[in-house]
């Protein structure tokens, strides 16, 4: 019986990790709330959500459930600053964040520190797509 309920847990969890759904996990520190919430990517489709909605210490988790390698670029308002260490993220030439290639299965991650409408688009990679046009998809996050 105990080993039943926990085996339900548990693909309850898997089950709404596939699906996409916004996995919200919060903690106060002093006068942040640290929280973070998932964006599924994939090569062919929008990523899910395709708006997101966060505060000021939100981390931005963003994973790959394609078969190919995909890039996270940020179009105008640009991210310069994040809190915490950022994982698949580099500071580019220009002085802002963007993502490395995440692998598939992969992921990618970004606190955001400023209040604004980051818009961003996913990037396949095309050496990796043989015979498709893989396109770029977009999405938003806005931190309020």
């Amino acid at each position: 019986m105990k080993r039943s309920v926990i085996i339900g847990v548990c693909l309850s969890l898997l089950l709404v990790g596939l699906t996409g759904q916004d996995l919200v996990a919060e903690e106060e520190t002093g006068d942040l709330t640290i929280t973070n919430k998932i964006v599924v990517v994939k090569t062919f489709e929008e990523p899910d959500p395709v708006t997101l909605f966060g505060t000021v210490g939100t981390t931005v988790i963003w994973i790959n459930h394609s078969k190919y390698p995909v890039q996270v670029v940020f179009l105008e308002k640009q991210v310069v600053l994040a809190c915490g260490s950022p994982v698949n993220f580099v500071v580019g030439k220009d002085g802002t964040y963007e993502s490395s290639k995440i692998s598939s299965g992969g992921t990618a991650s970004l606190c955001f520190t400023e209040k604004g409408r980051y818009s961003y688009k996913t990037i396949p990679s095309k050496k990796f797509i043989v015979g498709k046009k893989g396109k770029e998809h977009f999405g938003t996050v806005w931190i309020k």
